[in-house]
């Protein structure tokens, strides 16, 4: 009888899910954040484009490596 792989767990599928979630939102309000404080810090709105792609960018790394390492890739 084939034995049950440990990462089947549909508990740990949901936290990943919910984790990548929140880690996306998070680096996105972050991003717009700190973009809308450049913007009226320095002027202008490419700042607020900026700081949103930023954190966007950083979200994608984050989740990257979260799936990469809860997810065995």
């Amino acid at each position: 009888m084939k034995q049950p792989n440990r990462n089947d767990n549909p508990w740990r599928a949901a936290a990943l899910s919910s984790a990548i979630g929140i880690d996306l939102a998070v680096c996105l309000w972050a991003g717009y954040w700190f973009g809308d404080w450049l913007s009226h810090t320095l002027g202008g709105q490419l700042w607020l484009l900026g700081g949103f792609l930023l954190g966007l960018v950083s979200a994608i790394i984050s989740i990257y490596f979260m799936i990469k390492q809860y997810g065995g890739l």
